[in-house]
């Protein structure tokens, strides 16, 4: 078999893919021990890449030119990692990273060609299941080798000393801890050499590099082992179109009933019919998440729709009407974000939410298109556009953003906004725009206070201070930058540091 053939080939080199793995666990570790932010970020993505492109080599494996999108796109969320400081981008660029090393691998495996939604869908997980059952594959290919080779039986004490080693360690941090309790001057003196030794810092240094050295390995060999199954067959039969029919028919009327409204009332601002105790912008501004939870049950409905029930044309434009009314229910929900902004400002969320809303508007027309054109490629369409949308959304750094709307929106503003821009957002890209802001000046004297001027320099100590040490491994482009807003905002404005002395 083709699986067994692999797996053979890559036990046969575990020389070469076991080395590869511990050279990359090294990579892995330097690059990313409590550090997923700075400029060794995106090394460590292209250390990534290399080594997947020599491991395929090594199997006789090419790399397919249209797999080079996925390959950019990895390495610009790598670099946007090293751009921002803000957790929340950091968590989904590593998520993105993942996704697309994925697709791009599956890709390189199997001819994805012929896979509908569902079917891709569903092998990445089947993908992630077989590489968890395959996290054992370094240890027992490794064992085999050292077991088996003669070419390494110069090694065999080594290899015994460092087993040793390592069961000493196991049997160590069992019984020292009992020794250490039950003798005062045995306590004392090794109380003393273990102070010298963070055991914190060694577990973590070494679950980071196992965790960098097992999961490529794992990784690969699950992609090797071919447990997908072929083709675009699904065991579940589709079901009668008329059910379809039937009730999107009957949700669709409801919709359109709506859409009518929206368009009425909220974009052409009819006002006439309103109840006397609500306002237009009350009106407006009103419904917002529940018309955005909507959407998304609509393009639920949709997608189950498209793959539940065999082909009817009937289906396919209810459907299609039913992709109208949503466009129009999103826009409704757009309108009705906007007039927030325009009335409470920018928040984290509500330009997540505006993005969101143009990236499902985006997928919604590649399902009008996949509704009459079935070899549309519906799955690689939606990660086309979510990387794209979210590559864009990554670099343009919300929270500048933010600050800077929000601070030229000055007559809107007040000392609650100002607190929201230093402490709630998630991250500090945007401290050089609120260094930018002068409270002495007369046209802020809405907001002059001597407690949001303290709390203002107390929030520059604290950027300056925590970052004071930024060098080569976590080096970011936003914490440099606002390290230096700081630092020059401290400079500036000593007059506002009251408890210096006390700090």
């Amino acid at each position: 078999m083709k699986e067994n053939m692999l797996i053979v080939k890559i036990r046969d080199n575990y020389k070469y893919f076991g080395g590869f793995s511990l050279v990359y666990g090294l990579i892995f570790t330097f690059c990313l021990y409590k550090n997923i932010s700075g400029i060794t970020f995106p090394v460590c993505v292209g250390a990534t890449i290399l080594f997947a492109v020599l491991f395929m080599k090594k199997i006789q494996y090419r790399i397919m030119k249209n797999s080079l999108p996925y390959l950019i796109g990895m390495g610009l969320l790598g670099l946007s990692s090293a751009y921002t400081t803000s957790s929340f981008m950091h968590i989904f660029n590593i998520t993105g990273i993942l996704l697309l090393f994925m697709v791009f691998m599956i890709h390189q495996f199997y001819n994805d060609t012929v896979w509908d939604f569902p079917a891709y869908f569903q092998r990445i997980f089947i993908l992630m299941g077989t590489t968890i059952q395959s996290v054992p594959y370094p240890y027992w290919h490794g064992g085999w080798f050292f077991s088996k080779n003669k070419n390494v039986g110069k090694n065999n004490t080594l290899i015994a000393i460092v087993t040793g080693l390592i069961v000493a360690l196991g049997i160590l941090c069992v019984t020292l801890p009992l020794l250490l309790s039950s003798d005062i001057m045995f306590s004392k003196l090794f109380g003393e050499i273990l102070s010298y030794i963070n055991f914190s810092t060694i577990f973590w240094i070494s679950f980071t590099f196992i965790l960098g050295f097992t999961l490529p390995y794992a990784f690969f060999t699950a992609l090797c082992r071919y447990n997908f199954p072929e083709g675009r067959e699904r065991k579940m039969k589709f079901f009668d179109p008329v059910i379809g029919i039937t009730f999107t028919s009957i949700v669709s009327l409801i919709y359109l009933v709506y859409c009518a409204i929206q368009i009425m009332y909220l974009f052409l601002g009819i006002r006439a019919g309103l109840p006397e105790y609500v306002t237009y912008a009350e009106y407006a501004r009103g419904g917002f998440w529940e018309l955005l939870f909507v959407s998304i049950i609509n393009f639920i409905i949709i997608l189950l729709c498209m793959y539940l029930f065999r082909e009817n044309i009937v289906l396919k434009i209810v459907l299609t009407i039913m992709c109208g009314c949503t466009f129009v229910m999103i826009g409704s929900s757009a309108y009705r974000m906007k007039m927030y902004v325009d009335e409470y400002n920018l928040t984290f969320l509500r330009i997540l939410v505006l993005w969101f809303l143009i990236v499902l508007a985006l997928i919604i027309i590649g399902m009008v298109v996949n509704i009459y054109k079935k070899k549309f490629p519906l799955f690689h369409y939606i990660i086309v556009v979510i990387s794209v949308m979210y590559i864009g959304f990554s670099f343009s750094r919300p929270d500048v953003m933010i600050a800077k709307y929000d601070i030229e929106q000055w007559k809107n503003t007040d000392r609650q906004d100002f607190f929201y821009l230093m402490y709630e957002t998630m991250s500090i890209d945007g401290a050089a725009e609120i260094a930018k802001v002068d409270l002495d000046d007369p046209e802020w004297k809405e907001v002059q206070n001597e407690y949001l001027k303290q709390s203002m320099y107390n929030y520059f100590l604290y950027i300056s201070q925590e970052n004071e040490d930024i060098y080569f491994r976590k080096a970011n482009y936003s914490r440099i930058r606002a390290k230096m807003a700081a630092d020059r905002f401290i400079e500036e404005h000593q007059d506002y540091n009251r408890d210096k002395n006390r700090m």
